[in-house]
């Protein structure tokens, strides 16, 4: 089914498409399988049909120490299952899934410096392996999967909290990193989200260790060059950012400026036709440290499962999210969702207001019967 416009009238004049789009009720949430450590700021990557890898993230007070962990849930049996750790410690770090099913892992805060390091971990032998590093230690970076299977690590921050203007990209076929082009503005704390055709949008973030930025650019692998567009309504840093199945771009939440006093409920749509952003549906709650909080799921929907203690849903064609069924109970900072081959999304981690990791997950499940819009 194709995406009605975002800010419409009333569900009655939807015609008959209304009968069948189903509700933010229609969702549950529900406690899974904890993880064997706590972690906030971690990555989780869905390896197969089968195994989600969790890797890194702080696990105690005030987001330390940090972890060289590693372990993978088995969806077949709802067991979490010990991996070798990584070859070194890291929080705030990249991870991407590479065409060979490998899982690239990069940079981060180490408890002591940002890192240029990078390792691939083989699903095959269950290893980590220290690959080519980065030119620039940096965290707080993004990854992005090109068109060609190389990944596009983007800004970050220094060791000292300064931006990062550098790109790097690593090709899988050398398992090194080989230069890029340079951001028109240094930015940490951004997103940045793959176009259908191949260009990444790279949105918001600090530019300096205080200031938020409204600036966009877009990467053009063909010309390997960063060129503004946007710009964002408002400044961002600390949002989430989605590929809509209809090739938009939802921006969620984040803050002003950075700081808890200025966490934001709106929404933003990116059309790349036009190259510009407008409004998009607001949140129930505002929320921020949400980078990796949020998924679509296969029928459209987008699920936000971080920054407050309950899951928000936004239904294609409402003109706002609504609350799931169920609640996390804590107002989640640095959490990560993962959307599983049979449509749940898997909430793990994050960390509550008292800077407390946890190591319990969550599913985010449609009830069953009740029919999901395609």
């Amino acid at each position: 089914m194709k995406l009605l416009p975002l800010l419409i009238a009333p569900a009655a004049c939807l015609g008959v498409a209304a009968a069948f789009a189903p509700a933010a009720s229609d969702w549950t949430v529900n406690g899974s399988t904890p993880m064997s450590t706590p972690r906030a700021a971690h990555q989780a990557t869905l390896l197969s049909a089968r195994e989600v890898l969790f890797t890194g993230g702080c696990s105690g007070p005030g987001c330390s120490p940090v972890e060289a962990s590693a372990e993978v849930l088995d969806l077949g049996t709802g067991r979490m299952l010990a991996a070798p750790p990584m070859q070194e410690r890291r929080v705030s770090h990249v991870s991407a899934l590479l065409p060979d099913r490998r899982v690239l892992v990069a940079g981060g805060w180490t408890g002591s410096a940002a890192s240029p390091t990078a390792e691939v971990y083989d699903p095959a032998n269950r290893r980590f392996k220290a690959v080519g590093a980065m030119a620039t230690a940096r965290m707080d970076a993004t990854a992005t999967v090109l068109q060609d299977g190389s990944v596009l690590v983007i800004g970050g921050a220094s060791a000292t909290n300064l931006p990062v203007a550098q790109a790097e990209r690593f090709d899988p076929t050398l398992d090194r990193f080989v230069p890029a082009s340079t951001l028109a503005e240094a930015r940490a704390h951004h997103a940045a989200v793959r176009l259908p055709d191949g260009r990444v949008l790279v949105m918001g973030g600090l530019t300096s260790r205080n200031t938020a930025t409204r600036t966009a650019e877009i990467h053009d692998p063909a010309s390997q060059r960063f060129q503004p567009t946007g710009p964002l309504l408002q400044p961002r840093c600390k949002h989430a950012a989605l590929l809509l199945k209809d090739g938009r771009v939802m921006v969620i939440g984040g803050s002003a400026d950075c700081n808890e006093g200025r966490r934001l409920a709106q929404t933003e749509i990116y059309d790349p036709a036009t190259a510009t952003f407008s409004a998009g549906p607001s949140l129930l709650n505002p929320r921020y440290k949400v980078a990796s909080a949020a998924a679509v799921l296969p029928g459209g929907e987008v699920v936000m499962a971080g920054g407050a203690d309950d899951v928000e849903i936004w239904i294609p064609g409402q003109p706002h999210f609504a609350r799931a069924r169920g609640s996390i109970g804590l107002g989640l900072a640095f959490s990560v969702a993962t959307v599983l081959p049979d449509g749940d999304v898997l909430v793990s981690g994050g960390y509550d207001n008292n800077i407390q990791a946890t190591a319990r997950t969550w599913r985010v499940q449609h009830l069953p019967g009740k029919p999901v819009a395609r």
